[in-house]
C-alpha cells in the first residue's frame, strides 16, 4: 500500500523538478544576448538605432543607459557642398539628454519593438566616439 502512494508522489516530484528546470532554461533563453561589459546597438522596428549599455528591465522592457543615437545634419561649410543643389549630409553621434524636452540619459524600450541587438567591438568607431564624450 505504501508503494501505491510513493509512485504518484515520486512522479509529482519529478514533474515539479522538470517544470522548474524547463522554466529556468526558458528564462535563460529569453535573457539578453548582450555582454554587460560591452556597448550594444539596438535596432528598432521603426528603423531607429540606439547605442548604449543594455540590460533587461522586466519581462516587457529593456533598459538602455548611456544612450546615443545617429542624426543627419548638413555640412556647415559652403565648400563642402557636392555638385548640385543638395547639401552634404553629415552623420552625427548625439548623446541623449540635450534635447528640448530634457530627457534623462536612460531609455526603456519595449522588447516587442526590438528587431535585433548587436554587441559592439571596442575598436568600433561608434564606441570610440562614445568613450570620448564620457
Amino acid at each position: 500500500m505504501n508503494n501505491k502512494i510513493a509512485y504518484p508522489a515520486i512522479a509529482v516530484i519529478i514533474f515539479i523538478f522538470a517544470a522548474f528546470v524547463g522554466v529556468q532554461k526558458y528564462n535563460k533563453s529569453t535573457g539578453l544576448p548582450a555582454e554587460l561589459s560591452q556597448w550594444q546597438a539596438v535596432f528598432l522596428e521603426s528603423g531607429e538605432v540606439y547605442f548604449g549599455s543594455l540590460e533587461k528591465y522586466n519581462s516587457r522592457f529593456y533598459k538602455l543607459s548611456n544612450v546615443y543615437y545617429l542624426k543627419y545634419g548638413s555640412a556647415l561649410q559652403q565648400d563642402s557642398k557636392p555638385a548640385g543643389n543638395a547639401p552634404e549630409q553629415k552623420l552625427n553621434l548625439i548623446k541623449l539628454g540635450g534635447e528640448l524636452h530634457g530627457p534623462e540619459n536612460v531609455m526603456y524600450i519595449a522588447s516587442a519593438k526590438v528587431m535585433f541587438i548587436e554587441n559592439l567591438k571596442d575598436s568600433s568607431s561608434v564606441v570610440q566616439a562614445m568613450k570620448k564624450t564620457q
